[in-house]
């Protein structure tokens, strides 16, 4: 019977156990140190296990592995208890830590715990200046701020393993179907006697993404630090905005150098040109039609992104006689209405009306997200201290890219095809 990735964990632990307390002990011979080696070999190996068994579930979450991993064992895996009932009392804990109070040795004992439970973390240490925040509150914390994100929380996301700062994946290298081949092969008949062509070489390329620290600043009053619960609302709701709101801005323009490498920084996305004698800063039904003409992804989570602007060019909108915007209103997922059945969906980052990207049709299912670890914490009352406030910093690990860096030639037809359509400037 195969062992859960739990079992494994277990002898990996107790392997290192043994092999510690052979360490530690008084008159240290060369037969020990044959099976102190002895032991670490055999914790390797068993790490080499667990990651296989991350790789047949293909995930890199040590979370999540380990819960599917014990699902399919048929194994309850039960939470640890939480050591704070709310961020704000670990948030308390932090700050008698950083300025060694009273109540310092007591928050230390209770910071430990959320340490332990880390399995595999190396941030969040005291004497780096930081301390992670518990599992189940920067689960909480991260997964909060993608979902409120407009466009992050319709991206692909990859988490990665503790031991690891990147992401490799392999990409289709030859985007040019017009000869017929597909990733660089090729496919024929033959008859009964007649000698098989060569297939080709497959036209894969690998593609890396390395996560990058993103960091967001809170301030907080001495009087609010006698509420943990209100501490822990407002954190956490500054938080979500801001973590949101700069990811979202990254996926849309990031420059790719320290941060996400946004759409539009990217060479994936296709323009559809303006009509000849199109009036400046407009967007007509030829526009639009010509745009799904270039699109190449997944229809059914596609949406377009406009900038608010652009709103008053779509309710009169037809081709012929027939109407191709239908009002919001009864729409829950499209409150400003459905173009050509497809929500339309306002946001600030998209520019205004008649340059280019003041309407995109987009799939962002083709836009990867990468995280690592939790969300780690420091503070600083020197920051606002004539204010007397604390500052709270706050970091997250991730990092973005489109899934492809160049757009598709179909094997019939000269224009080029992509999740991501803009309108030139006009």
């Amino acid at each position: 019977m195969a062992l859960s990735l739990q079992a494994l964990r277990e002898m990996k632990a107790e392997k290192i156990q043994a092999a510690r307390a052979l360490h530690d002990k008084e008159g240290f011979t060369d037969e020990d140190q044959k099976t102190f080696d002895a032991f670490m070999v055999e914790a390797e190996a068993i790490e080499a296990r667990i990651q296989n068994e991350l790789k047949l579930n293909g995930l890199t979450d040590p979370a999540q592995a380990q819960h599917i991993a014990g699902l399919s064992a048929g194994v309850i895996t039960v939470e640890p208890k939480a050591v704070y009932k709310n961020l704000g009392e670990q948030l308390l804990d932090v700050r008698a830590m950083a300025l060694d109070t009273a109540e310092a040795p007591q928050a230390r004992d209770r910071f430990q715990k959320v340490v332990n439970a880390a399995s595999g973390a190396s941030t969040g240490i005291d004497s780096e200046g930081g301390y992670l925040v518990e599992t189940d509150k920067s689960s909480s914390i991260i997964t909060n701020a993608i979902e409120t994100g407009v466009l992050s929380s319709r991206c692909t996301r990859q988490p990665i393993g503790a031991n690891a700062d990147s992401f490799s994946y392999m990409a289709a290298d030859d985007r040019d179907r017009s000869t017929g081949k597909r990733n660089g092969i090729q496919v024929y008949r033959k008859a009964e006697t007649s000698t098989m062509v060569t297939s080709g070489k497959v036209g894969l390329k690998e593609r890396e993404l390395r996560v990058e620290d993103m960091y967001g600043l809170i301030y907080v009053t001495n009087r609010m630090m006698r509420d943990a619960v209100a501490l822990a609302e407002y954190a956490k709701r500054c938080l979500r905005e801001q973590l949101a709101f700069k990811l979202d801005l990254e996926i849309f323009q990031g420059s790719g150098a320290g941060q996400c490498l946004g759409i539009m920084s990217s060479d994936l996305p296709v323009t559809v040109s303006k009509e000849g004698s199109q009036t400046a800063d407009t967007i007509n039904a030829n526009n639009v039609v010509k745009m799904l003409a270039r699109f190449y992804g997944d229809i059914t989570k596609a949406a377009w992104f406009v900038n608010q602007d652009t709103l008053a060019q779509f309710p009169l909108m037809t081709v012929g006689q027939m109407p191709v915007f239908i009002p919001g209103g009864s729409f829950a997922n499209a409150p400003f209405g459905l173009l050509f059945g497809r929500p339309i969906v306002p946001i600030e980052f998209c520019k205004t009306l008649g340059d280019k990207g003041d309407i995109i049709l987009a799939d962002f299912s083709q836009y990867l997200l990468v995280e690592k670890g939790g969300v780690e914490e420091a503070e600083s009352m020197h920051v606002k201290f004539l204010t007397d406030e604390m500052a709270y910093r706050f970091i997250v690990r991730n990092n973005g890219q489109p899934l492809h860096d160049s757009p598709i030639t179909p094997l019939n037809g000269s224009n080029t095809l992509s999740p991501f359509v803009m309108l030139e400037a006009r």
